[in-house]
């Protein structure tokens, strides 16, 4: 999580990942199991040290609301996001770097037997159901841990989809489900190059060939698919999906599946078809929406997979997600205008819209909510909107589209002192 220009205290020694001795001094801390602490608040924030190819810093779980706003370790409270609803039941944070997840689905279709009724007579308990985590709620810890809900002005031009691929696989490597790491278990395919398509096809089918084993009482393999939606067209007898960078393995959705995805996904889906309309001239558009399709898949025969539950996030073309198409001005103006911010995400939570659309993270000791109104709320969720907006204190930032269709000014950027002055990590 340290980047150039982070401060941290460690044996007494005030340093930083610039100075020369940064490495040794991390290796000799982490050998005597030492916590440094990071300098961004007065007294310190306690962090731990991992290691990897390199010595990093980390922030300590649950610690993230301690940190400073412009901290690269800073986090809100998990209540306020999607992530307070499942975190200790649903997500499971075992150490700092090993995170146990909870599924609502299989990983597989077993064989079907049936069930013995139980005697109602002879009940003797109740069992309180317990919360899951589903697929949505999957690819938003992924983004989350991944840290592609956060922005700073150093990330402008480092994201595309190698580095997305690259730090959503390695958020997959400390996420466990189902007693298997989540990188086991997923697939997100590499850019694609025409030079390289035989080696990449190569690779893929070795990914995916796992849906091609069959065990005893299993009646077919599931795995993750993560990529950015291209087609999704009917055919005579089902849908095709393709993703972008895998343009010779379509995957097929039964019609009326597929039919329940476009209504469920409603938002999502319009906004891609109406873009999609005006590719050509929106591919090189900044703010162009991007949509993420999720799917578990299963192979029906060899080489042809298909769709057992899917998912779709829109996200910035800056690939922040994204609730609703009318967030991406005010992200969009947020990038434009170099600001530090955070996009809290929902989950799967039902009371989504009394979290912020964003958060500023560069306005001095506190972070500011920023939050959208439009007359095209439901009702509901207008409620929830309106009392949380109430309850802010300090008062946050509104934008009512209602009563100003432009963009008001935005909270007044506040410098913050050298010592507690940090740039996030950058995704490269």
């Amino acid at each position: 999580m340290e980047t150039r220009g982070a401060e941290y205290l460690v044996e007494g020694l005030r340093i930083g990942p610039g100075d020369s001795k940064w490495q040794a001094t991390l290796e000799r801390a982490y050998a005597h199991g030492i916590h440094p602490l990071c300098l961004c608040r007065s007294g310190g924030v306690p962090v731990y040290i991992a290691q990897y190819r390199q010595f990093v810093v980390k922030r300590l779980p649950e610690t993230g609301h301690d940190h400073h706003p412009t901290c690269p370790s800073y986090e809100p409270r998990p209540s306020e996001s999607g992530l307070g609803e499942v975190l200790g039941e649903a997500v499971i944070e075992r150490g700092p770097d090993q995170v146990e997840v909870r599924l609502e689905f299989p990983l597989s279709r077993r064989i079907g037997r049936p069930m013995v009724p139980g005697n109602r007579a002879l009940q003797t308990e109740v069992t309180v159901p317990r919360r899951r985590l589903g697929l949505r709620g999957l690819l938003h810890l992924l983004l989350q841990r991944a840290d592609f809900h956060r922005w700073y002005p150093r990330m402008q031009g480092k994201r595309n989809w190698y580095v997305v691929r690259k730090h959503l696989l390695a958020a997959s490597r400390e996420i466990e489900t189902k007693g298997v790491p989540l990188a086991d278990v997923l697939f997100i395919p590499e850019p694609f190059s025409p030079e390289d398509a035989t080696e990449i096809t190569r690779r893929r089918e070795q990914a995916m060939s796992i849906l091609l084993t069959r065990e005893q009482h299993v009646q077919f393999k599931l795995m993750l698919v993560i990529g950015e939606l291209k087609e999704f067209s009917v055919t005579d007898l089902d849908y095709r999906i393709v993703l972008r960078h895998m343009p010779d393995c379509p995957l097929y959705m039964e019609r009326k599946a597929a039919e329940r995805f476009k209504k469920v996904f409603a938002c999502e889906y319009e906004a891609w078809v109406h873009q999609r309309s005006a590719e050509e001239p929106t591919r090189s558009d900044p703010s162009r929406l991007r949509f993420l399709f999720c799917a578990l898949i299963y192979a029906k025969r060899e080489h042809l997979h298909f769709i057992d539950t899917a998912t779709l996030v829109m996200l910035s073309s800056t690939w922040i997600p994204l609730d609703q198409p009318y967030e991406q001005r005010l992200i969009d103006e947020l990038v434009r205008q170099d600001r530090r911010f955070l996009k809290p995400l929902r989950f799967e939570s039902k009371r989504g819209a009394a979290f912020p659309n964003a958060v500023l993270l560069d306005t001095g000791d506190e972070e500011t909510p920023l939050d959208i109104v439009t007359p095209f709320m439901a009702k509901n969720e207008r409620a929830a909107k309106d009392a949380a907006i109430r309850r802010r204190s300090p008062a946050g930032w509104v934008w009512d589209m209602q009563t100003a269709p432009q963009l008001p000014d935005l909270p007044p950027l506040k410098s913050q002192p050298v010592a507690t002055l940090m740039d996030a990590r950058v995704h490269s």
